[in-house]
């Protein structure tokens, strides 16, 4: 009987708090909320405009592929990271405009982000970082809605959702494994140049390529050798410098610059940096972490962290010892 008695008060309860559900609903105000932020459906999604005080960026889907201003190939990789995190984002918490400290007055949209079906709009928002953590404005609304992206609590949304167009430039240089590369050239500021080449078996041979450049007699260290071979993967760029090639001679050294490289690979790739030190101001000594280079044909210097260029600038006694 007590166990009977104990059944009829547990289905009560629930019955209960099915009935209190009901006519709360507490899950109805925050999924309509979140209508105004998360991108439902990111398949339908051919078109993203970004833009802010200082930038624009217009990202198109043409053929499945996507393009920057619907021209030139972009990094396909960070447009889908952009996307997934679209679909992923979750309210942390609620403002009222003009509460909390006037948070969404005082810092308003520093960013307006429009996702695109054709020309129909799907989605709009303002977007602001503050203190670290990030704001979502819907457009006409009295809310603003702090969010993280589910499963990812501490990625930083203010890249992610850039509005520079140079952060879905492929930013990709130079991804060739050892065995793909057929020959590397070196011309360093000494006068030192000297080439290596490669046959299709892996053996590797090294020669001068100027009269100034002697060779030892003794043989040279092929584990360095073979470790050059191996720092051609995934050399990057981190930004356009906007600085163009004919101003370079201009940057307070020589003009000269600190070293000439060209790969080439088995397949036909053929790949040319011509490294200069980076100075931020007239005078300056040169920047410890960064070099401008231009690359190929290409006539804006580039910047490319030191730590990819360095291994790649050794001169003759790195391969034949360290004296």
């Amino acid at each position: 009987m007590r166990h009977r008695r104990t059944i009829v008060l547990i289905v009560s309860l629930l019955a209960v708090l099915v009935l209190l559900l009901l006519i709360t609903d507490p899950w109805s105000t925050l999924g309509k909320e979140s209508r105004q932020v998360v991108l439902r459906d990111v398949a339908a999604v051919d078109r993203i405009i970004l833009v802010d005080a200082y930038d624009s960026t217009e990202l198109v889907k043409v053929n499945g592929s996507w393009l920057l201003f619907g021209e030139e190939a972009c990094s396909q990789f960070t447009v889908e990271n952009l996307l997934i995190a679209a679909s992923r984002l979750q309210i942390s918490s609620i403002v009222t405009m003009g509460g909390e400290e006037g948070l969404a007055t005082e810092h308003g949209e520093t960013r307006r982000i429009t996702w695109f079906k054709g020309d129909r709009a799907l989605l709009t928002y303002g977007f602001t970082a503050v203190s670290e953590r990030f704001l979502v404005i819907p457009p006409r609304s009295d809310r603003a809605y702090y969010v993280t992206v589910s499963g990812y609590p501490d990625l930083n949304l203010d890249k992610v959702f850039s509005s520079t167009s140079d952060h879905y430039r492929e930013h990709l240089l130079i991804d060739l494994l050892p065995s793909e590369i057929s020959r590397i050239e070196i011309e360093l500021s000494s006068g030192e140049a000297f080439h290596f080449s490669q046959d299709s078996e892996g053996n590797i041979r090294m020669e001068a390529d100027n009269e100034y450049t002697i060779l030892p007699e003794e043989g040279p260290d092929e584990q360095a050798i073979r470790l050059l071979f191996s720092y051609f993967t995934s050399i990057r760029f981190e930004k356009r410098a906007g600085i163009p090639a004919d101003s370079l001679s201009g940057s307070g050294l020589s003009g000269t610059p600190m070293a000439t490289l060209h790969v080439v690979s088995f397949s036909g790739e053929d790949h040319t940096l011509r490294v200069y030190p980076y100075l931020e101001l007239p005078g300056d000594e040169p920047h410890l972490f960064r070099a401008l280079v231009l690359y190929n044909q290409e006539q804006e210097a580039l910047f490319v962290n030191y730590i990819y260029l360095d291994v790649l600038m050794r001169g003759l006694t790195h391969y034949f010892g360290e004296k």
